[in-house]
């Protein structure tokens, strides 16, 4: 990609140090935001759906300019030993934006200073304000289980770890929890689900899944950490519709038998005349399905009259607006967050609405479908779609 972006019709998507905090947020930690302030206030109006129901232990340093330029951690440091001091956390996670970042802040040197001090652990996680979410959940995850997880509990077979589940993409917990019912369907306990809806005692036996699913990008780094570690295979893919259903089902068994890290999802054609934009594995998940919807016209169940491709934000870069143009200028249905709108500008064009919290927060909240549900259907979200 070029080292400089325009963007004119496009929003950016959620940044890791949001995804840092929203994957942290029911573990019974402190996560610290070292930030002269705002990134903390963009994260709990927009991105954190949970924030007015429930407590978290969530805080800005407050870095000020002086402290930036002559490097001073003395402050950060004292008012985080106080704090923990006051709050007794679990643990704490020491996230930061992009002004640490440019002052070459020492993640690992303070987290262990604190540490040192207080006698709670402390986890670094060297965000940097300008990576998306999906670099900030898998980082934190993964720091997460290399401190606290069992790597020596026994596996138990038939059962699944779900990686990669926060509100940034699954919005509420109604969605999580059709993921779950999902699984009991097709005969398979959650061992652990990081981290919606689950505790972080029980988090620590993640190492007792015989197999993950990277329900999204943000899963990935730390399902390479687990297969590293504990040789616990992964499936990407979501189950959204019957086919992918059926399909994740298969993938979850044949990895779990091989031991082999697989996709649930298909190779999507480079062109075809719907495009699916959102995060990677839903977009290709959705892409599959729609590849796969029953045509009426044939006598073949498996036949599709129309075909699907994905675009996806990259995790450094985000969408290059020049790119993203062009693939929506040869398509014929778009499905994506409202906000890309502005982007579609052929009137011939069919424009199908699905909201993602990671790009447009919580402006279509309550206009996001209940996608992993076993009646949702994306040949009725086609017929919806108006330009």
């Amino acid at each position: 990609m070029r080292d400089w972006h325009t963007h004119v019709f496009t929003s950016t998507y959620t940044a890791d140090v949001s995804g840092v905090c929203s994957v942290m947020y029911e573990l019974g930690g402190m996560t610290i935001l070292h930030d002269p302030s705002g990134c903390n206030s963009t994260y709990t109006t927009h991105d954190e759906p949970r924030w007015y129901a429930s407590d978290s232990l969530m805080y800005v340093s407050g870095l000020d300019e002086m402290s930036a330029i002559y490097g001073d951690d003395s402050v950060l440091i004292a008012d985080v030993i106080r704090a923990a001091g006051e709050m007794k956390p679990k643990f704490i996670t020491l996230c930061g934006a992009s002004i640490p970042h440019v002052i070459a802040f020492d993640y690992k040197g303070v987290a262990h200073l604190i540490e040192k001090e207080t006698g709670i652990p402390v986890l670094p996680v060297p965000t940097d304000g300008m990576k998306s979410y999906v670099s900030g959940v898998g980082l934190a995850t993964r720091e997460w289980i290399r401190r606290f997880a069992c790597v020596r509990a026994e596996k138990r077979s038939g059962n699944v770890n779900l990686l990669g589940i926060t509100p940034i993409d699954f919005s509420t917990q109604e969605n999580v929890e059709d993921l779950k019912a999902f699984c009991s369907t097709i005969g398979r306990e959650v061992n652990t689900c990081f981290a919606m809806g689950d505790t972080f005692e029980n988090l620590q036996n993640i190492y007792k899944g015989s197999v993950n699913l990277a329900a999204s990008s943000a899963g990935r780094i730390p399902a390479r950490f687990l297969y590293g570690k504990g040789k616990i295979p992964c499936v990407e893919g979501l189950p959204v519709g019957p086919w992918m259903r059926t399909r994740l089902q298969t993938a979850l068994s044949e990895a779990e038998a091989t031991g082999k890290n697989l996709r649930a999802y298909e190779e999507l054609p480079d062109e075809s005349e719907v495009l699916v934009i959102g995060e990677e594995i839903f977009a290709k998940s959705l892409a599959t399905e729609i590849n796969h919807l029953p045509d009426p016209k044939s006598r073949e169940s498996d036949s599709s009259t129309r075909k699907a491709r994905a675009l996806w934000p990259d995790v450094n870069e985000g969408l290059d607006e020049d790119k993203l143009l062009e693939e929506i200028g040869k398509a014929k249905i778009v499905i994506a967050d409202p906000l890309f709108r502005a982007a579609c500008r052929n009137k011939d064009t069919t424009f199908v609405e699905l909201p993602h919290e990671g790009y447009s927060g919580r402006i279509y909240r309550k206009q996001i479908p209940r996608f992993l549900h076993e009646n949702f259907r994306i040949g009725d979200l086609l017929k919806s779609g108006k330009m």
